[in-house]
């Protein structure tokens, strides 16, 4: 007897019951955890390359798991924004967004990075080297992203730029 595997929505995915077992949540705090070790084991410049670099990798992966399902660029990017908000990331708006050139801004409201690092206010790495990955993939050339502002750092949220 085959028994009927119950279907969950999860961001743009259906996973089986049985799939949801590969997910798992962690608190803000204990990610600021994490990063202060890094920075403890390593250096404060060392860790910030490391959260950086390991996040554009997730930022790749989330850009190529996305595009198989929308097309437009605008599309994406509105995916993106709503998949994280899912995921408790927080809030990312896209603005003044020049599809041809690759550039434009970026606002995060309640940044989980920037919630956990309040603590140790040295900006969001992680979420930074996350938007690197994911832009240099849509737009198919290599992307810079500046953080302007940050709420760990005082700022009412999270601004970046990219080009």
């Amino acid at each position: 007897m085959q028994h009927a595997q119950k279907k969950v929505h999860i961001g743009l995915e259906e996973v089986s019951e049985r799939s949801l077992k590969e997910f798992f949540l962690m608190q803000y705090e204990t990610f600021g955890q994490i990063e202060n070790a890094l920075e403890l084991i390593f250096s404060p410049s060392a860790a910030s390359v490391i959260l950086h670099t390991a996040a554009m990798k997730c930022g790749v992966h989330a850009y190529k798991k996305i595009s198989k399902r929308v097309k437009t660029k605008q599309d994406i990017l509105g995916q993106l924004s709503k998949l994280k908000h899912e995921e408790k990331w927080g809030e990312i708006t896209f603005a003044s967004v020049d599809f041809k050139r690759g550039s434009g801004k970026v606002r995060i409201d309640k940044s989980f990075e920037a919630v956990a690092r309040k603590s140790n206010p040295l900006g969001c790495y992680f979420f930074r080297g996350f938007l690197t990955g994911f832009l240099s993939e849509l737009f198919n050339k290599s992307i810079t992203v500046t953080e302007e502002k940050c709420l760990s750092k005082g700022s009412p949220n999270c601004q970046f730029t990219f080009q």
